[in-house]
């Protein structure tokens, strides 16, 4: 699987959600904040351990403007 700058993904065992910084076929380069630290993290991990993340968050704020929209009229 390819990845490209701005791709959101998380490692397949299990992580926080990661932006890809960059990419080439043998390193994915990766930021993402770490809470429990309070600070940005980076790694790069080999691209077989990503996966692009299943974002619910984008579908429920398009929904979320749609009602604000059939508030307002």
């Amino acid at each position: 699987m390819e990845f490209a700058p701005g791709d959101v993904v998380e490692l397949k065992s299990g992580s926080p959600l990661l932006t890809v910084v960059s990419a080439t076929a043998e390193t994915v380069s990766c930021i993402w904040f770490e809470e429990t630290l309070g600070e940005f993290r980076n790694h790069d991990f080999a691209p077989v351990l990503l996966a692009k993340a299943e974002l619910e968050e984008e579908e429920h704020e398009d929904e979320d403007e749609e009602e604000e929209g059939e508030d307002e009229r």
